[in-house]
């Protein structure tokens, strides 16, 4: 039986109960595997129709990526960015016991050698590699909720687009 889940505020409804490691893996397996394969649409079906995703990029845009073909296009944005980027586990899913929520480290690498539109930033060619935590809340065999963390700061400086604020260039 789904609960309502009250913070943050609009979050979907996820189902009540732990999730299954065996699921909690091949599923993970399918969100990696799409970003990995290029092919944004592969993302569609793995999360529900009121999929809500919220990452330090959203919140920092204030870009409300919301519903399966905002998961899609959420990743056809970050690809054209950085369109050789490939995801890795580094580590064990880790579990709530009450509730149907999972979270899994990962580490991308690659190279700004796209375009991040909007704004309309044109690749810098520069490497980077960064690493995160994405805690999924689940119902019926498919992700409602996303809440990604990993440093965008330490992102954009290694790409060579953040200026400091006294406007001494990128860093390096």
């Amino acid at each position: 039986m789904p609960h309502d889940i009250t913070t943050p505020a609009g979050r979907p409804v996820a189902d009540t109960g732990p999730v299954g490691v065996d699921f909690a893996v091949r599923w993970y397996r399918s969100w990696i595997d799409g970003w990995n394969s290029h092919d944004p649409e592969q993302v569609r079906d793995i999360v529900t129709e009121d999929f809500w995703l919220d990452s330090p990029t959203t919140r920092h845009t204030g870009w409300d990526v919301r519903g399966q073909q905002g998961a899609v296009d959420y990743v056809r944005y970050v690809l054209g960015a950085y369109p050789d980027l490939v995801w890795e586990v580094t580590a064990p899913p880790m579990f709530a016991t009450e509730d149907a929520r999972v979270s899994f480290s990962w580490r991308g690498t690659g190279h700004f050698s796209g375009t991040l539109t909007p704004p309309g930033i044109p690749g810098t060619g520069r490497p980077f590699a960064f690493a995160g935590l994405e805690t999924f809340d689940f119902r019926d065999g498919r992700a409602c909720y996303l809440n990604a963390t990993y440093d965008l700061l330490g992102l954009m400086k290694q790409i060579g687009v953040y200026r400091s604020p006294t406007g001494r260039g990128a860093a390096s």
